[in-house]
């Protein structure tokens, strides 16, 4: 299994990867089909790498570091560090068939590993309902430091956990 630095020659493969995570999970959670190109090019990517098994990208993982956004403020907040000094475990995706591998450990751990070379510490949220991603990042030693309930529309609302990096 190689985890690299992902290219621009990657996105097709990446999308359809994460439509396929998608139809399975419905995750990213609370968005249409329709919506998930928008939601994997964010646009606040600082870095990002994929997975290859036998010539395939079979998982994703990425560092945003947006200006703003609830997770980091959150986060800040708890541990006294400044936004700026936060990045966003992102979109970390699976493919189906490497479930209960390690790979989603490794990505986490990859991208985790990689956020002080921007002199940052990594911080995600999950969703509450995700318990299978939960009990991951909590083996791995991250932690809990509150939750967020945003709404996205009148009626549904987006309950997340936050974590910080250990």
């Amino acid at each position: 299994m190689l985890i690299r630095a992902k290219g621009p020659h990657d996105a097709a493969e990446c999308l359809e990867l994460l439509l396929e995570v998608h139809r399975q999970d419905h995750y990213p959670l609370h968005i249409t089909a329709e919506q998930v190109p928008e939601f994997l090019d964010s646009g606040h990517e600082a870095a990002a790498w994929v997975a290859e098994h036998d010539g395939r990208i079979v998982g994703h993982v990425a560092l945003h570091t947006p200006d703003a956004y609830p997770t980091l403020e959150l986060a800040g907040a708890q541990t006294g560090i400044p936004v700026g000094g936060l990045a966003l475990l992102a979109r970390l995706f699976v493919a189906p068939s490497m479930r209960r591998t390690g790979l989603g450990r490794r990505l986490l751990r990859h991208a985790a590993d990689h956020a002080p070379a921007l002199g940052r510490r990594a911080v995600l949220d999950v969703g509450m309902q995700l318990t299978t991603a939960v009990a991951l990042y909590e083996s791995e030693g991250w932690v809990r430091v509150g939750e967020l309930h945003l709404p996205l529309d009148p009626d549904t609302m987006l309950d997340l956990w936050v974590y910080v990096s250990p």
